[in-house]
């Protein structure tokens, strides 16, 4: 595509509709990936900055996916479903933005003219195709011919920019769907057939789609997610981008199947967009072989200091860390006097909790060192302790390992969770206790363990980890497990592991060709016990496991069942500190 390196090439540009996008959304933890940026003209561009903004703020993902899993359960078309949120969020984000910034009339106007500009001749015959072009065409206030039904959908689907939020948003949804499309609904031991005489019954209260579980076994069911989250990575742009020679397996989303001869060219991809290793071939061999059993089996590993600090010629990529870097640093720099006083806080309490365990204590005994001056107390006094006994509270020296989850789930988090571990780290450091700071996700059968700073590194180098960036999944079992096997090694008597995570393990499987080799896929449930399992078995080793959660409060139970009662819910900044002191203590005196 010719148009298609300008965006790219151009990083003043690249910042000047991230910026766009940060100021229509109000939130600078957010990112704008390629998926949303538009190659017709720069024109286009800036307004899908506006719309990826305003998606932002006005639509919550989370609640259409336990709609549209709802519904499904109920017997709707999920491609229509889909259909119809993608074509009203459009319309419900356009109008609140602009009622908000009347200036983005002007940009949305010059956006269609390029858009029309690209329209040649359509011609379908499919409602929802006809309906979305109608709306662009309506908008440019450009007269077409309608047949009555696309005229009439057409007008209630733009009715959807009064909705207030998304629950509401989603109510318009159904009574469309209900109006314009017969809901199939599959009896036992018959096929599918037009059945309104049940839609109110299938229905039930429209509110109790918020009830939905997502983390359902059910393939279909899993497949149904998957697509909510397609449609909002499209919307969002939180894609991983497009990865040639990999197919979806029809009976479940979450497993790809990939030719026998792409195999060995993934690694090619991975140390292309991460960074290359760090570590010998015949190293990265010997861990793989040590941690990626059972559950893992079909997994590798990858080591590296990232594209920054390792040799790669990825410039796009480079660009990318840089850009999220200065962003990290910013927000950092925003908040500098109460990061300050958190290092200052948990360094100061980490010293005298250590000072404290370090002192010996002499007591009064009747046997042990002879102190002269109590000598006068024989024949004269009832205490006939004259000698002191010296107790060691020393516990050994300690080690820490910082292990924070990369994956795209992450986002909204980034900065915040590189702050977090900046501090940490920082602290630690000034304290004289050897850490480590590492990050991990996952790409395709990889999982990337990314090292921000090694145990003995300098105090200068903590500032890699504002480099943090998330994007993929997260196979949060094997980079515990591979983060352990390291830590295992260190003389250090008090090892400790502190994850940061957002309680949501999820990773893809990937197969050769056809053959059904796979177990089920690494997500819900499965997951969960995974990570839980490879958390207790690291306490078993005589490691301390901390969990940091920096997730949704609906995950929390998922994060109660992977570390039990010794993690952390920090939800302010400002009580970082005092939250893992608390927890450290206990480590400490325990």
């Amino acid at each position: 595509m010719k148009d298609a390196k300008w965006i790219y090439e151009d990083y003043e540009f690249d910042n000047r509709i991230a910026n766009l996008m940060w100021t229509v959304s109000g939130d600078y933890d957010e990112n704008m990936d390629s998926g949303e940026k538009s190659f017709i003209s720069e024109n286009v561009a800036l307004y899908h900055a506006v719309t990826a903004g305003g998606r932002r703020k006005f639509v919550d993902w989370t609640k259409v996916k336990k709609y549209v899993i709802s519904r499904y359960r109920a017997g709707f078309d999920k491609d229509i479903v889909l259909g119809l949120i993608s074509m009203g969020s459009d319309v419900l984000v356009e109008e609140k933005i602009i009622a908000e910034r009347p200036g983005v009339y002007d940009i949305r106007k010059k956006a269609y003219d390029d858009i029309f500009a690209n329209y040649y001749k359509l011609h379908t015959e499919n409602l929802l195709e006809k309906v979305e072009h109608a709306i662009i065409l309506e908008k440019m206030d450009k007269s077409v011919m309608l047949d009555s039904e696309t005229s009439k959908l057409k007008k209630d689907l733009l009715g959807l920019q009064n909705r207030e939020d998304t629950v509401d948003f989603l109510k318009g949804i159904e009574d469309i769907y209900m109006e314009y499309f017969p809901l199939f609904v599959e009896e036992d031991g018959s096929d599918r057939k037009d059945s309104k005489d049940k839609q109110n019954s299938l229905r039930g209260d429209f509110s109790d789609f918020m009830l939905e579980e997502l983390y359902e076994d059910d393939p279909e069911e899993s497949e149904i997610e998957a697509s909510v989250e397609e449609l909002a990575d499209a919307l969002l742009g939180e894609s991983q981008g497009e990865m040639s020679n990999v197919n979806k397996n029809e009976g479940n989303s979450r497993v790809l199947r990939v030719q026998e001869e792409d195999l060995g060219k993934i690694y090619e991809k991975v140390a292309y967009y991460y960074g290359n290793s760090f570590l010998p071939i015949s190293e990265v061999r010997k861990l793989q072989n040590q941690v990626c059993q059972g559950e893992h089996g079909n997994c590798r590993i990858h080591m590296t200091d990232g594209v920054l600090r390792s040799d790669s010629k990825n410039e796009f990529q480079q660009k990318y860390v840089k850009r999220q870097q200065t962003k990290n640093i910013e927000v950092f720099r925003a908040n500098f006097k109460v990061c300050k006083r958190n290092v200052n806080k948990l360094k100061e309490s980490m010293s005298r909790t250590l000072v404290q365990e370090e002192i010996m204590d002499a007591i009064p005994s009747d046997a042990g060192q002879l102190v002269a001056n109590k000598l006068w107390r024989i024949n004269r006094s009832s205490n006939h302790k004259v000698f002191v006994k010296n107790i060691d509270n020393n516990k050994g020296s300690f080690v820490v390992d910082i292990l924070m989850d990369s994956s795209g789930s992450q986002r909204r988090n980034q900065s915040r969770v590189a702050i977090q571990s900046y501090i940490l780290a920082q602290a630690l450091t000034l304290v004289g206790i050897p850490n480590r700071v590492l990050g991990f996700s996952s790409f395709l059968d990889y999982t990337v363990i990314k090292r921000f700073r090694d145990y003995e590194s300098p105090l200068s180098t903590n500032d890699n980890i504002f480099e943090y960036y998330c994007s993929g999944n997260n196979r949060d079992g094997l980079a515990i497990k591979a983060t352990c096997e390291d830590l295992l090694k260190r003389r250090e008597e008090n090892k400790i592991l502190i994850v940061l995570s957002d309680g949501r393990p999820n990773d893809i499987k990937v197969g050769k060709g056809q053959v059904n080799d796979l177990k089920e896929a690494y997500r819900g449930r499965v997951a969960i016990s995974d990570t839980a399992k490879e958390v207790r078995f690291a306490r078993q080793q005589g490691i301390l496991v901390l969990g940091v959660f920096t997730g949704k409060e609906q995950d929390l139970m998922a994060e109660k069942l992977i570390y039990g009662k010794d993690f952390a819910y920090i939800k302010d900044i400002n009580r970082f500190a005092d939250m893992v002191i608390k927890y450290l203590k206990q480590i400490i005196a325990n």
